[in-house]
């Protein structure tokens, strides 16, 4: 599964890059990511959240329960009901296309007649490709139905790898729009036929998704399933219930994220959405790779134990998932902070760090909440296995809330003030995560100073100021000596990070043959 999500999101990595090469950080690459990001919202808000916190745990819970027979018939039913409401979301979202993007942009307070036209220009552009991606809502709801259907049955891999030619699809796309457009400018975009072909090879990538997943949705014994909806259903009314306060959890969410490109897109400057889009993204692929890898794992495991009010295996399976997490993502994250800038300018900017890049500038400071990120998420997991709705939803108010309150005094006219109220939030929240698990007697906090993430810490600590010293005993800031720089210091500090840890590993090894002795 690791091996599938690392492919995924190095791909995906890869589609950024193209993003950011065909579009770079001007008006329409703004437009353009403004409008891939609100698909993602509405399903996460029509759909996205409650299946991921309930379908898999309730799914479980029917068939343990249940019986084979039984549990199908339950599962048809959430099945074609989530279906409906994925058709009716799109419908509306198409409709609604003008006004969705005229809130994201309201806070831009553009005075020249030229900003105000160009303005103008990018919300024509935004709306047209909104509506082009909007069927996406629909297609991420059957990849999620399928991928839940598929890991209730333990088959986890399919659904961590054909993200892959989602990506594929669309870095073809977006090289076939450089091609045939090498200077896009906003006035040559109105009417063209180009922006057709841009929107429906985006949303089409979605669709090849979802079709990649068909062969193992054939293989894996779902031949019960059916189209089929009663209202009167336990498992929906489970859902419903359930799903109520991750509904309430989704609204905060989006409204968090909502005020945050709304701020963005009205900062001094251009290119702030985009810059918090592909930094975003360069900060998830450590957490996609391990922990998102972890957690699809451990789910089914958690629902299990949890439906059997095993807590103390419940909180060893959770101890266990946030220490393989973090083993990783300690390293991971005190990399990205101190090597933000030519991360970003040799992935993004043709290796020219000559000048201060304020997509780096977002990489550093979500990076900082990288553990805290992960502590929430997985604590977020543990709960919601437990189908502890009402404490997640209030977890989330608290993260979101912060977010926001953080985000109107830090970030009003900084980007690195707005990106910091991200990681602020996310990281106060996560210490009141563990203590709502500790409520209900699943203590996993002291594994985040656990032997093996002390280890992780220590070595990455050593390593990191070692890459440091490196790093600054050359002046190459752009082009093949940049590269170079840049390699030979995660050489040096994977060399150190592997010796302290083997060291480590001996010393301990040898106080143990003594203490034995």
């Amino acid at each position: 599964m690791a091996s599938g999500t690392l492919a995924s999101r190095l791909t995906g990595l890869l589609r950024v890059l193209v993003l950011a090469w065909v579009l770079g950080f001007t008006p329409i690459a703004d437009a353009f990511n403004l409008a891939n990001t609100v698909p993602n919202m509405l399903f996460d808000l029509v759909l996205g959240g409650v299946l991921g916190a309930t379908f898999i745990p309730v799914f479980v819970e029917r068939l343990a329960l249940d019986g084979e027979r039984r549990a199908w018939k339950s599962i048809s039913s959430v099945v074609t009901g989530a279906l409906m409401v994925l058709v009716v979301a799109s419908v509306v979202a198409w409709l609604a296309a003008p006004w969705i993007i005229e809130g994201f942009t309201a806070l831009n307070r553009s005075s020249s007649s030229e900003s105000l036209h160009t303005l103008s220009q990018q919300r024509m552009l935004a709306t047209s490709l909104l509506r082009w991606f909007v069927p996406q809502i629909f297609f991420y709801g059957i990849i999620g139905i399928a991928t839940a259907l598929l890991n209730i049955r333990n088959r986890f891999a399919p659904g961590s790898w054909v993200p892959v030619a989602n990506n594929v699809v669309c870095i073809g796309v977006l090289v076939w729009f450089h091609l045939v457009d090498p200077t896009p400018t906003l006035h040559s975009l109105e009417g063209s036929s180009h922006l057709l072909w841009l929107g429906l090879g985006t949303t089409l990538g979605v669709a090849v998704q979802f079709l990649c997943l068909l062969p193992s949705l054939a293989r894996a014994d779902l031949w019960r399933l059916s189209f089929r909806f009663d209202h009167k259903d336990p498992a929906l009314k489970t859902i419903s219930r359930l799903g109520s306060w991750t509904l309430l959890v989704v609204l905060t969410n989006q409204l968090s994220l909502y005020v945050v490109l709304a701020f963005a897109f009205g900062l001094p400057g251009k290119g702030n959405v985009s810059a918090y889009t592909y930094g975003w993204s360069i900060m998830q692929m450590p957490y996609a790779v391990v922990v998102v890898s972890v957690l699809g794992v451990l789910t089914p495991q958690l629902a299990g134990l949890a439906t059997s009010q095993d807590f103390a295996g419940l909180g060893e399976r959770l101890s266990f998932g946030l220490r393989q997490s973090l083993v990783i993502i300690i390293p991971c994250t005190l990399v990205l902070v101190v090597f933000a800038q030519p991360i970003v300018a040799i992935a993004l900017f043709h290796a020219n760090a000559t000048k201060q890049l304020p997509v780096g500038i977002v990489l550093a400071v979500l990076s900082a909440g990288l553990p805290g990120f992960t502590v929430f998420q997985l604590c977020v997991r543990g709960l919601q296995s437990m189908q502890r709705a009402r404490e997640v939803f209030y977890l989330y108010v608290l993260e979101n809330s912060l977010t926001i309150a953080l985000a109107i005094v830090l970030g009003r006219r900084s980007l690195a003030g707005l990106i910091a109220s991200i990681s602020i939030a996310y990281s106060a929240a996560a210490v009141v995560a563990l203590f709502a698990l500790a409520r209900h007697h699943v203590r996993i906090a002291s594994v985040i100073w656990a032997r093996h993430v002390r280890r992780s810490l220590g070595a990455s600590l050593v390593a990191t100021l070692i890459m440091a010293l490196i790093y600054a005993l050359s002046s190459a800031n752009q082009g093949t000596g940049l590269i170079t720089r840049f390699l030979g210091t995660v050489v040096a500090g994977a060399v150190a990070y592997i010796t302290v840890v083997v060291l480590a590993q001996r010393s301990v090894a040898r106080r143990s043959e003594k203490w034995k002795a």
